[in-house]
């Protein structure tokens, strides 16, 4: 029993710490539950000894029948108290694990942007979902599996300290042992397992994104190349799993040798030496192998659920650390956690709630409320450098402003630093220097990412409906009638309508079911169904076809209209129609003016219309 309570200590990580802070929030239904089942699992320890009495009480009728009933009522009132226990742990205790699930899923959505960056995303939906299976296999373990044995121990010793103190020195000696032996032996089992977890989550994540790009594997015809590289990855996760295999096989065997012989032989041995010489009755003698019988269906008892809780301790850990090292997210949730457990009932979604768009304020407003802009965003001085690479900036010094109702292009070569500049405005980072500002008061990336409507170059719809992908710009559900709106204003509600199921069509995975052009013009009625004060959109248009482009475009046209709109353009002929263009070269603003003005003299924003009518850029 000793490995059992070494194994929730934590070691390098706060996995435990977390159960046991989501234990302390609930510590009345937790001990509730445990106390019940302690008294529930003592009472038939307490049998064997009845049983030996009535054994001995052939000539007295009433000794016999007072032993009878003793048995009878120990064995329904453990029933009774079992099955009442079993009720309160469905309703009371197994939805505690969905609420830790819930915590997770929540606290990782309240990571920054690079974390999604540096992991995979299959790799994370596994742990994620793994944690409540495990959390709720520990608990398992843990409740029928160490409680009841814990609970008959004290019984057992007692019954035979008055029948047999011999033998119950050899049951001290024998837990005493074995607790240290299972936990030497259970330390590689428990390395093993988590190396395992490790291999498989990743074999997962692996399988998923195959899969996920089903598109790229059917144009190139790579089934060959995703098989085979499947086939390697799971060779060494076959290896892996041998590994473990044949240390859980030890283990077993060890438990073994453990009860069948060593205790068997000295309980059994020493309990006859007792009787032969006179120093125990028959009845203790009885009730020594009783006990041993009964006390070896409680050994294997814990040693499966022992095998169980390393198992799912190492998946657990495993899981948990990877999602978040260093952290307890029981006592230190996401900021606005809508899970009952901890804290506020507020979603984390509820920060992006934008009030509707007013009119244009006139000129010397005073700023307005947060997710609005009445007047102008400015970036002052701004400087940034990606996390891994802190001493490369990949923006340096960039300041321009944008007013409500102008529309600002921004140019330049692949890798100068346009879509980090976008990336800083939606929020994703927070800059290394300088500044964002809406109507001349700083902002940070939560308000920026309430304050703007987003259309992306490529846009990658839900596995949902086409109703549920345009309202999805809303922080709740969305009025049907609106999303019907912002389709018409995206020119793309006629088609829908030509869908099997209209609106309520599944688009597939990723929108592979529509087209580029269609999947962007819901992108554009996500930003018509929002009704922000600025509008990004990032080459929008450019994986495009002319026609496609010039529909979506006249689309573009009526969406910032009375909005500012920050517009990312490859193809410069696309700028026709902005009051401004800002050039970016290294992450430098080079250049800035209208279009006339940056045509008529030398410079970058010339050289590079001159190269895309030359058909060379």
């Amino acid at each position: 029993m000793a490995a059992v309570a070494s194994l929730p200590a934590g070691g390098d990580d706060l996995s435990f710490a977390a159960l046991r802070s989501l234990i302390a929030r609930r510590r009345g239904r937790f001990t509730f539950a445990t106390v019940l089942r302690v008294i529930a699992a003592s009472l038939p320890a307490l049998q064997p000894y009845f049983l030996a009495e009535l054994a001995t009480s052939v000539n007295e009728p009433d000794r016999a029948g007072r032993y009878l009933v003793l048995l009878f009522a120990t064995g329904l009132v453990h029933f009774l108290l079992w099955t009442i226990c079993d009720y309160y742990v469905a309703t009371k205790i197994n939805p505690l694990t969905y609420e830790f699930k819930r915590l997770a899923f929540e606290t990782v959505w309240s990571e920054e942007y690079q974390r999604f960056v540096d992991r995979p995303s299959g790799k994370v939906a596994s742990y994620v979902n793994d944690l409540r299976t495990h959390s709720n296999a520990l608990w398992d373990a843990a409740h029928y599996g160490f409680v009841p044995v814990l609970a008959s121990i004290p019984v057992y010793v007692f019954l035979l300290w008055r029948t047999a103190r011999g033998n119950a020195v050899v049951y001290a000696v024998f837990l005493l042992g074995a607790g240290v032996i299972l936990a030497l032996v259970a330390g590689p089992v428990n390395a093993r397992q988590r190396h395992l977890t490790n291999t498989t989550s990743t074999n997962t994540g692996r399988v998923f994104d195959s899969y996920a790009n089903f598109v790229n594997v059917f144009s190139f015809r790579a089934h060959h190349k995703e098989i085979d590289r499947n086939n390697r990855q799971l060779d060494g996760l076959i290896t892996d799993d041998v590994r473990f295999g044949v240390s859980l096989a030890t283990y077993w065997a060890v438990s073994s040798v453990l009860i069948r012989g060593f205790l068997w032989a000295a309980v059994m041995g020493f309990s006859w030496y007792q009787f032969d010489r006179g120093a125990i009755s028959f009845i203790a003698m009885v009730v020594s192998i009783t006990v041993l019988i009964d006390f070896t269906a409680q050994y294997w008892s814990v040693v499966h659920n022992l095998g169980e809780w390393i198992d799912k301790s190492a998946r657990f850990r495993e899981a948990y650390t990877y999602l978040f090292p260093g952290r307890n997210i029981v006592t230190d949730p996401p900021a606005a956690s809508s899970t009952t457990l901890p804290g506020s009932t507020t979603s984390v979604l509820d920060a992006h709630t934008v009030a509707p768009r007013a009119t244009t304020p006139a000129a010397g407003s005073p700023a307005g409320p947060a997710g609005r802009m009445l007047e102008s965003l400015e970036v002052r001085n701004l400087r940034f450098a990606y996390p891994d690479e802190p001493d490369r900036l990949v923006l340096d010094d960039v300041s321009f402003t944008v007013q409500l109702g102008e529309r600002l292009g921004i140019v330049g070569r692949s890798g100068e630093g346009k879509s980090t500049l976008i990336k800083i405005l939606l929020g994703f980072y927070q800059p290394t220097s300088g500044e964002v500002l809406v109507d001349g008061r700083p902002v940070g990336p939560t308000e920026l990412a309430a304050l703007q409507s987003y259309v992306p170059q490529d846009t990658s719809l839900f596995q949902e409906t086409v109703e549920y992908n345009i309202g999805y710009a809303e922080p709740g559900a969305a009025d049907p009638a609106r999303i019907r709106q912002a389709a018409e204003k995206a020119n793309i509600a006629d088609f829908i309508d030509t869908l099997p199921d209209g609106f309520h069509t599944m688009v597939g995975e990723r929108g592979i079911k529509l087209s580029l052009g269609q999947r962007q013009r819901i992108a554009i009625a996500r930003a018509f169904l929002k009704e922000s004060d600025l509008v990004i959109l990032d080459e929008a248009t450019s994986a495009l076809d002319s026609e496609t482009e010039a529909r979506i475009q006249e689309s573009l046209v009526e969406l910032w209209e009375g909005r500012a709109a920050i517009v990312i353009a490859h193809r410069l002929a696309t700028l026709n129609d902005v009051d401004k263009i800002l050039v970016i070269e290294k992450g430098k603003v080079v250049e800035q003016g209208k279009k006339e003005d940056l045509l008529a003299s030398p410079g970058r924003f010339a050289e590079m219309w001159g190269l895309q009518r030359s058909g060379l850029q």
